[in-house]
């Protein structure tokens, strides 16, 4: 069973994160180790945060090149 609000969770730190590290590869390494973090513990969300920061899309189509096809 996923973990829904995760979304709710991500969207938080991006907007918390974003105005406040302005480089987007310092962001990247931020959001990977968070969002493997929280896929770990069910996250199946991931995609109502897309959009959100060019960051966060670049770090997700890394780690699931599948969701582009």
């Amino acid at each position: 069973m996923g973990w829904a609000g995760g979304s709710d969770v991500m969207s938080g730190i991006i907007a918390a994160i974003k105005p406040r590290v302005l480089e987007e590869k310092q962001r990247q390494e931020i959001y990977r180790e968070i969002i493997t973090m929280m896929e770990d513990r069910d996250w199946d969300t991931q995609d109502e945060c897309l959009g959100e920061d060019p960051a966060y899309d670049v770090v997700m189509k890394e780690l699931h090149p599948q969701w582009d096809e």
